[in-house]
């Protein structure tokens, strides 16, 4: 039976981390299991990558950040590959590139264009462990490539579902928690959840799995856990297709956001070409939105939308370069947290809404952008009403 693990950078942190995981994974060898393993950066790693480049250069390349952070994984695999050998199991490391991973040429967060996994096929073979470098790849004409936040899980879910087998992801959580339980201690966890909750809770915000490789996994039929590494028997969370089960409770879970902006442009003729030149700002500048508005009042428009803090400085800078954007008036609200709750029952109970705003109106807590889909609502409030409106809406809806 093939198998893909992957393992997080704080499972893999220090030498006798590594040690301990090969040893499982040995075992599972033994047992006729046939691996590929999938390695983030040794804990810390790729901060002080970043930290040491910027010794350099202050501002540098995404193609050289690429070159320079795609070694910590490589690091991790040699060693993991290094001490399957020592155990006596039969083990080979490869980078992304080597394991057939092409990507766009999108710097910092490329997308993968196609995989040719013929050679990890023929480890597998040949009854070798494969350890692959995950979070990376290559452009088709040569340059290495790196795929952005959580891009080992995605390498890990796009090697199963080209193995057509199951993919283990394993972290220092337990399991996937209704809510996060470092700001409400009371969370519980999720034995199962669907890939529509876990893809829209992943994008919403909460950080245990990456919203692409969730959906990767439920594209292509993945079978996919979430577990603590090492930890005998499975008591994480499945990922799985939607079940009726899953109407029982109208809300899954509650997923945050930090570090939020609400990036506003004002006073605008109304028009097509106003809008359109905003658009080809935030295209130009890879700006993911999130809560997109529109008001118009008297001929104006004020146009309106919710992106990371980051993105919205990168906006701010870039905004003028063109002449058709001079004319934009930008305003930019920092430092905001983004709450979303998200559950397939919405579709089927009312009154979710009335809630949730009920439950803010008690507590005294304003919010800002509102945004829903079929199954989540979204909105932004100040940083320092995170804790007790989570605290609250937990307690709300049985979290």
């Amino acid at each position: 039976m093939r198998l893909v693990h992957k393992y997080g950078g704080s499972s893999v942190a220090t030498p006798e981390k590594i040690m301990a995981i090969a040893r499982r994974l040995a075992q599972l060898k033994k047992e006729g299991k046939d691996l590929v393993v999938v390695c983030s950066a040794m804990g810390k790693t790729t901060n002080g990558l970043i930290a040491l480049a910027r010794q350099v250069n202050p501002s540098p390349s995404k193609r050289e950040m690429d070159a320079l952070l795609s070694t910590g994984e490589i690091q991790t695999v040699s060693l993991m590959a290094m001490a399957l050998q020592a155990l006596g199991a039969d083990a080979i490391s490869m980078t992304g590139f080597q394991s057939g991973f092409i990507t766009n040429a999108v710097h910092s967060k490329a997308f993968i264009k196609e995989i040719n996994t013929q050679r990890v096929e023929q480890y597998l073979d040949e009854g070798k462990i494969v350890v692959v470098a995950g979070f990376q790849g290559i452009t088709e004409d040569g340059h290495i490539t790196t795929l952005g936040r959580g891009g080992s899980d995605t390498t890990a879910v796009a090697i199963a579902a080209k193995l057509d087998c199951p993919c283990e992801i394993y972290t220092d959580v337990d399991a996937v928690y209704r809510v996060d339980p470092r700001i409400y201690p009371n969370a519980k966890p999720l034995s199962r959840i669907s890939y529509e909750e876990m893809m829209e809770m992943a994008a919403l915000g909460a950080g245990v799995l990456e919203t692409r490789s969730v959906e990767l996994a439920k594209k292509y039929g993945v079978e996919l856990y979430l577990g603590r590494t090492l930890e005998e028997g499975k008591k994480g969370t499945t990922v799985m297709s939607q079940q009726v089960f899953f109407e029982e409770m109208p809300v899954t879970g509650i997923s945050i956001k930090e570090h939020c902006a609400i990036v506003t442009f004002r006073h605008m003729d109304y028009n097509a070409g106003t809008a359109a030149s905003i658009f080809r700002l935030i295209s130009r500048n890879n700006i993911n939105l999130d809560m997109i508005n529109q008001t118009i009042l008297d001929g104006k428009v004020a146009f309106s939308f919710s992106c990371s803090d980051e993105q919205a400085a990168e906006l701010e800078e870039a905004l003028g370069r063109e002449p058709e954007e001079k004319a934009l008036v930008l305003d930019i609200r920092r430092d905001l947290t983004q709450l979303s709750l998200v559950g397939v029952g919405m579709a089927t109970h009312t009154g979710v809404a009335t809630r949730v705003f009920d439950t803010l109106a008690r507590c005294g807590i304003p919010y800002y952008q509102i945004t829903t889909s079929e199954i989540s609502i979204s909105f932004t409030i100040d940083k320092e009403n995170k804790e007790q409106a989570v605290t609250a809406l937990a307690q709300e809806f049985d979290l």
